[in-house]
């Protein structure tokens, strides 16, 4: 019986055997590396005309390809790499502030899975900081400080008809782990490694030695550049990810999908919601989200100052602020153009109270972080002035939030 994927796998083998990388592969046959990289992967094959062709090539019989026997070759442990499935621009978004893995990783799916309907004159997806801003806010992290929801949060894949499965790794073995990697890979659908430690997010789109190794890129929570840049034809190696503690998510396609529309509704009313938080509910007073994390800024900066010790609690999170800040401006820019019938007025005064907000961050960035107070007198004068920016921003996202209220009335009122 015929089986695409086997005559997909097939294909891929005997084209390696033969030393033919994808590229030239597609080149031979005038048709694109995607169109190869599709036939290996199962979701289409060759026309006849083109088997004919395919089979020259490989020196093989159509049959040889289309009912492969089920014995595997002894030197069957080759690279299996998957291309993205529409051609990517190279980016052009903002290197920084991006440095949130998470919305990149999302992002970094989409263009991959050629579900990006923008295209730039070549034809090719654009790569921008769009889809970026959209995730930071159905993840909900640019609501919060190192802090958000999970990176597959309903809406997250399911905005481009996507869904995952997660798998905890002290629940499996290594041998089922990589088996469930590499079937993943197979069947077409990247696959993500995220560690539980701080450490490289992997999105794999290939593997070789068996699955033992993976092909990919890294995402890092702080690193903008691996956030921003991402080759697919340049992938890292990834050895004896298996062996350590992570979550192994499956990408897979998703008979649900979620109108972008409604997931920014709903974002942001999550986002509204979060923001008015005044009750602290962590460990760490600067980990969190709402108005509350303010008033603990303020209060970490007057124990600094009692006790003498060097500022420790503007870095990094001045750039957390400066970064999350931005985004939900961002955010609510793009609503305005993707919500119909949104309050508009409403929203571009938030975005103005955001807008003096992100202008106070800037100030105290190139103000109070290019050098260190000489002494204790000099800290205490930066904290005075750093309390008052805190003091000056809990009033500015105040303001903005009761604009943004009228916007979330106005849509649960439809």
């Amino acid at each position: 019986m015929f089986d695409s994927i086997k005559a997909g796998m097939q294909i891929a083998l005997l084209r390696k055997s033969r030393a033919i990388t994808q590229e030239e592969l597609a080149q031979k046959l005038s048709v694109s590396p995607q169109a190869v990289s599709k036939w290996e992967n199962g979701h289409a094959m060759p026309e006849i005309s083109m088997l004919v062709e395919l089979a020259k090539i490989l020196n093989v019989t159509i049959d040889e390809i289309l009912l492969p026997g089920d014995a595997v070759p002894a030197n069957a442990n080759f690279e299996h790499i998957l291309l993205p499935y529409d051609s990517i621009a190279d980016f052009s978004g903002s290197k920084w502030p991006r440095s949130m893995a998470q919305p990149a990783l999302v992002s970094a799916i989409k263009l991959f899975m050629g579900l990006e309907n923008r295209k730039d004159s070549m034809n090719r997806q654009i790569n921008d900081d769009t889809e970026y801003i959209f995730q930071s806010a159905f993840t909900s992290i640019c609501f919060g400080y190192s802090w958000g929801q999970d990176m597959f949060a309903e809406n997250s894949l399911a905005v481009h008809g996507l869904s995952c499965e997660i798998y905890e790794s002290g629940k499996y073995d290594e041998d089922t782990l990589v088996h469930m990697a590499t079937g993943n890979i197979l069947k077409g659908y990247p696959v993500v490694i995220e560690p539980k430690e701080y450490a490289d997010i992997i999105l794999a789109t290939g593997f070789s030695d068996n699955g033992k190794i993976l092909k990919g890129i890294p995402f890092l929570d702080g690193d903008d550049e691996k956030n921003s840049v991402m080759s697919f034809q340049q992938l890292h190696d990834f050895s004896g990810w298996y062996k350590k503690d992570i979550r192994l998510i499956l990408i897979r396609p998703s008979a649900k999908k979620v109108n972008v529309e409604d997931a920014c509704k709903k974002a942001l009313q999550e986002g509204y919601q979060l923001l008015c938080n005044d009750t602290h509910q962590f460990d760490e007073p600067l980990v969190g989200y709402g108005l509350v994390i303010y008033q603990n800024w303020r209060e970490e900066l007057r124990k600094e100052n009692d006790e003498n010790t060097e500022i420790a609690c503007l870095y990094p999170h001045i750039f957390i602020q400066f970064e999350n800040k931005m985004r939900i401006k961002q955010f609510l820019e793009l609503c305005i153009h993707t919500v119909s019938g949104i309050d508009k007025e409403s929203l571009e005064n938030a975005i103005a109270k955001y807008s003096e907000l992100i202008t106070l961050w800037e100030n105290a960035m190139k103000g109070w972080l290019t050098e260190s107070p000489k002494d204790a007198d000099a800290a205490k004068e930066v904290r005075k002035g750093f309390d008052y920016i805190l003091r000056r921003s809990s009033e500015s996202e105040a303001e903005a939030l009761r604009y943004w209220a009228a916007v979330v009335n106005a849509i649960a009122a439809h």
